[in-house]
């Protein structure tokens, strides 16, 4: 049930008929840009980037810089992970190698190592192996001169022209070390991990040009040193569109979906074998621009009833510079039990942001869901970092309002944004949290192409009480994998003591029985 009551007066459908006018530069935007080098900054920044913006329930804590040249800093995607009391963000950049930073006092971020490794784009995910923390780091396009001759270059003996993903182990934190590296001919846009921990799925995300036999490349990573190839998994081919490329893909908690954002469409994947994955359904949407990423998030209406909505992001013209916000937005498909193999759009929901854009680019990019929480974060690179209350997507899938034209600014179909913070050099890739208190505030880590890593903290005045979000500590995790071993191992030693002592005793009890 929403967190607030939520009625739909004359003057806000007025707003909507008005909207619908002003959507129709953005549905009949150009097409996305290759990515194939990565993103690049539209933005500029002086020489010391700006502390003072413009913040809604939110304030600016602090900027850490990768490099002192008082230029773009690169800032992809961002991740998590906790060992002990330590916590620490991994920022990719677009060439400046995986910053290590200790986030343990937000206030204070403090790198600790950063892991050489000059490829472009950065995608990450974590995982925990046999007593080891693990990560991916992506190349998009090939790893270039530079790439190779960095130190992941360099440990994994590869060519300028070699593409694809590299896995890192970061155990001990400040001292990463080199795996592996999975070859994809077309690249690593971006990579998912199962939650398995065993399989990664790859995405190229690459255009029309690469050919009418799109395909996810799966690999088995459950001996991370020696990553076997499993297959090509074909998907569908869309014609007269960007490309049908995977771009990006999520998995549910329990793995047995995944939700590949394609450029021009969005596929509902049943994984429950994840080596041998299978079609369930697919989204065609006119409206979505460049299908960027796919989050399902369930929760419960005020009718007491479960329902699972697909929040699809559209990253406009694929972050090319924008004349205009608040650009391609979220949109929203009920893909409650029968529905995932036909999906029905609920609804489209926009940032409250409706500016002459200097060049710079506005359009929706990297999300996070905190379903416990009903809560996401976002960022929209030039508008900054955003918060957003989900509590009412639920009752959005059964409003009478709810359809492919139910558009909303800020607040409705099922959404409203609470948070947000805007700097005049905004260029935010990617923005996260890993831990909210029970009061809704949280420390929130924005990656930026223009800025690096920025702090932001959330006050949760706007949504009150909320189930908590505790990071996971992946050195119990570890613990618990090494006990688990040494037990397996421990009875593995201990089976051929039995079965001797075993045999002893039946030959002890014939002697008995024949004496």
């Amino acid at each position: 049930m929403p967190r607030a009551a939520r009625s739909t007066t004359r003057w806000a459908r007025s707003l909507l008929a008005v909207s619908l006018v002003a959507l129709a530069p953005l549905v009949a935007a150009p097409g996305a840009v290759g990515h194939q080098a990565g993103d690049a900054p539209t933005n500029t920044r002086g020489e010391r980037v700006e502390t003072q913006g413009v913040g809604v329930n939110m304030e600016f804590v602090a900027n850490l810089q990768y490099d002192d040249t008082g230029e773009a800093q690169g800032g992809s995607d961002i991740e998590f992970m906790k060992l002990g009391k330590k916590e620490y963000a991994l920022a990719g950049t677009l060439s400046k190698g995986m910053q290590i930073i200790d986030i343990t006092r937000p206030t204070a971020p403090k790198r600790v190592a950063v892991y050489d490794c000059d490829i472009s784009q950065g995608d990450i995910q974590v995982w925990t192996n046999r007593g080891r923390v693990l990560a991916s780091y992506t190349a998009d396009g090939s790893v270039g001169e530079a790439g190779a001759a960095s130190r992941c270059g360099r440990d994994l003996d590869l060519a300028a022209d070699d593409a694809g993903t590299v896995i890192v182990d970061l155990t001990q934190p400040t001292r990463p070390q080199s795996v592996s590296f999975l070859p994809v001919a077309a690249g690593s846009h971006n990579m998912s991990i199962h939650p398995s921990g065993k399989y990664l799925y790859n995405s190229n995300s690459d255009l029309l040009t690469s050919g009418t036999e799109p395909f996810i490349t799966i690999y088995d990573i459950s001996a991370p040193a020696k990553p076997r190839f499993v297959q090509d998994f074909p998907i569908p081919f869309v014609p007269t569109s960007l490309g049908s490329e995977s771009h990006d893909i999520t998995f549910s908690a329990d793995g047995t979906r995944a939700y590949s954002a394609a450029l021009s469409q969005t596929l509902v994947l049943d994984t429950t074998d994840p080596a041998n994955p299978e079609m369930v359904g697919q989204i065609i949407d006119p409206a979505v621009n460049v299908s960027h990423q796919a989050d399902p998030v369930t929760l419960t209406g005020s009718d007491g009833v479960e329902r699972t909505i697909l929040v699809v992001t559209d990253e406009r013209a694929g972050a090319a510079a924008s004349l205009e916000c608040p650009g391609g937005g979220l949109h929203l498909y009920d893909i409650t039990g029968d529905l995932e193999t036909a999906p029905v759009k609920i609804g489209a929901w926009f940032i409250p942001a409706f500016t002459v854009q200097d060049g710079a680019t506005c359009t929706s990019h990297v999300l996070r869901i905190y379903e416990r929480q009903q809560l996401m974060t976002i960022s929209w690179y030039a508008q900054g970092v955003r918060v957003i209350d989900l509590s009412g997507l639920a009752d959005a899938a059964t409003d009478p309002l709810a359809g492919p034209l139910n558009l909303a600014f800020g607040d409705g179909a099922g959404m409203t944004e609470v948070g947000s913070y805007v700097m005049p050099d905004s260029d935010s890739w990617s923005f996260k949290t890993n831990k909210i208190k029970r009061n809704g505030s949280f420390y929130g880590y924005s990656n930026d192409l223009v800025r690096g890593f920025d702090v932001f903290r959330y006050d949760g005045k706007s949504i009150g009480t909320v189930e908590p979000l505790k990071p996971r500590d992946l050195r119990r995790q570890l613990e618990l994998q090494v006990e688990g071993s040494s037990s397996a191992a421990s009875l593995a030693l201990l089976a051929p003591v039995a079965l001797v002592g075993l045999l002893l005793h039946r030959v002890g009890a014939r002697r008995r029985r024949t004496s």
